[in-house]
């Protein structure tokens, strides 16, 4: 989901929720100004109805009162009794009236919330006054007492419709008082407005810190922690990973990839970079120390020279002799460095030719034939290509592999008949060069880095001439070509290298269509039969040479696979 959907979505539920939380806190407060205006036994409904909320709960009091005045006849002292006084409370409440008992000047019960002293005189005053007049007297209680049933309002402590019933019972006076609570419907009003006031406000609170929240876990978090890591990445820290947001699928998810791709690929670049620039350092130390040895030698020679040292005609030539050979090894050096550096460069123009594999090579051949032999080595070559087999590659680089890897050979002989095996197979799209020597052989920690540019053994490096370049100008020449080169190796065995080229492999050429012979017609009849007869004898004549070829390739597979095991062995 991306972060236009989850926006969307959010802002959705903020509306929902906030307009949600508005009807319910209407509700809440509508509720509670009703119940408390007008009794619990009046709800919401009440806005929906035509019904006169004053003269529901006044009919409701007055049927109260009538109940009242007919248990008082039957029995005067029934709501003496503590038990049944609060049970009518409990029901006169759902009015909003609550109930108080007096007996002579004792109250026994009081249903009022706040009995304050305000309200106990107004009640006292309110006995002893002349000017509330009777609405209902009985004298069947006891035979004797006289019920007196007044109503009247009050305006103090607060607003208050009463409905007083006296009587007396066993020379008591007992009184029972109803007051129905009026109340200020303003200050009511104001106080529902207030609540309804804080509640909005809290629940809009609520929402906030629910969407603050969510942003900041969504958004403002991952752009924090990214924010960190970019710093980190300033500093130098490229190695740690970037562990945010691993499991989102949106926009933000994906900018905590995209930044942790870049991480690993500057991580990537910086190590390489300083693989590089040791490889500099290590180059520069090598060519200095390299060029170092041949300077140092003809400048000695020079100076034996000069000085009169070489006294003689044969000394003075064999002082010459041996400034030219240092002379040739520093500018052979310097050569491959420059050839080395062009080619890592890709500043040298490669020029691909479709060659014969089997003429190619042996035209090679003859020339590393003649190196082995004024060097007193012997060469083995099998191909086991057939003539057919071509590459394309650049004749005069891929030469240059073949004479590095056969130097190397002659450079690093340490037995005194040396011997070089180059064998050629057909493998598949490919041609397999394998190049095998008797030599010293390299060790196992040295062989994964015979590629690398100037890399010799300390050992080797005191006693062996040469850059130390030949090897990684292989390796870059037959990655151009599309192959790739590797070397096994055993100590005193010898050494092995062996690299691929692509093998040229040319489109079918179909032999066109044959027209269709005029059925109705004899002579064209004849001609297929002829045509037919023919094409039977060129394929069993194809038969025959395929068998033949066959006969002559196998022997060559054969020993091309007894050669690929020793080679892999």
């Amino acid at each position: 989901m991306n972060i236009t959907k989850k926006v969307k979505i959010m802002i959705i539920v903020v509306w929902l929720t906030a307009l949600v939380s508005m009807v319910i806190g209407t509700c809440i407060i509508g509720k509670y100004f009703i119940t408390g205006t007008y009794g619990s036994n009046h709800s919401l409904q009440l806005l929906y109805s035509q019904n006169d909320p004053v003269n529901d709960v006044y009919k409701a009091i007055s049927a109260e009162r009538e109940s009242i005045i007919n248990k008082v006849k039957s029995n005067p002292g029934y709501y003496l009794d503590k038990k049944n006084a609060a049970d009518l409370n409990e029901r006169t409440s759902a009015n909003n009236t609550y109930v108080i008992m007096k007996v002579d000047d004792e109250y026994t019960f009081v249903g009022v919330d706040t009995f304050s002293d305000a309200l106990k005189n107004q009640l006292k005053f309110n006995d002893s006054s002349t000017n509330i007049s009777t609405i209902d007297e009985d004298t069947d209680v006891g035979g004797e007492n006289q019920i007196k049933v007044q109503e009247y309002l009050m305006t103090q402590p607060s607003m208050y419709l009463c409905n007083q019933i006296s009587y007396v019972y066993q020379g008591q006076s007992v009184d029972l008082y109803m007051l129905t609570y009026y109340g200020n419907y303003m200050d009511r009003f104001r106080g529902t407005m207030f609540g309804y006031i804080i509640l909005m406000v809290v629940i809009m609170f609520i929402l906030s810190g629910l969407v603050a929240l969510l942003i900041y876990q969504q958004f403002v978090n991952p752009l924090v922690k990214l924010k960190q890591a970019a710093e980190k990445m300033g500093s130098g820290n490229l190695d740690e990973k970037i562990e945010i947001c691993k499991n989102r699928e949106d926009e933000v998810g994906e900018l905590c990839e995209s930044f942790e791709n870049m991480r690993q690929r500057m991580s990537d670049f910086a190590k390489a970079k300083m693989h590089y620039e040791e490889e500099n350092r290590q180059l520069i130390s090598n060519i200095s120390h390299d060029l170092r040895t041949p300077i140092t030698t003809i400048k000695g020679y020079v100076e034996g020279i000069m000085d009169g040292v070489a006294d003689t005609p044969e000394k003075r030539d064999r002082y010459l002799k041996m400034i030219y050979s240092k002379a040739n090894e520093m500018d052979s050096l310097i050569n491959e460095l420059s050839l080395y550096t062009n080619i890592n460069n890709n500043a040298i123009p490669y020029e691909f030719h479709r060659v014969s594999v089997k003429d190619y090579f042996n035209d090679c051949m003859e020339e590393v034939h003649a190196t082995l032999m004024s060097k007193n080595m012997t060469l083995t070559y099998r191909n086991y290509c057939d003539d057919d087999v071509m590459v394309i590659v650049d004749p005069d680089q891929l030469k240059r592999v073949i004479n590095n890897i056969v130097t190397n050979s002659i450079k690093y002989m340490d037995k005194e008949y040396g011997q070089v095996d180059i064998s050629i197979y057909d493998n598949d799209a490919e041609v397999k060069v394998a190049i095998n020597d008797n030599g010293r052989g390299i060790d196992t920690d040295s062989l994964p880095h015979v590629f690398d540019r100037m890399y010799r053994a300390d050992s080797a490096r005191q006693s062996r001439g040469g850059s130390g370049l030949g090897l990684a100008i292989c390796k870059k020449i037959v990655e151009e070509h599309g192959g790739n080169i590797y070397a096994t190796s055993q100590i005193g065995k010898g050494t092995t290298i062996v690299f691929t080229l692509k093998k040229y492999i040319p489109k079918d050429v179909g032999n066109g269509t044959q027209a269709d012979g005029d059925e109705e017609s004899a002579e064209n009849s004849q001609k297929d039969i002829q045509k037919k007869d023919g094409q039977r004898r060129d394929n069993q004549k194809k038969d025959t040479q395929r068998k033949s070829t066959l006969q002559i390739i196998n022997p060559l597979k054969k020993r091309r696979d007894t050669d690929e095991q020793n080679i892999d062995n």
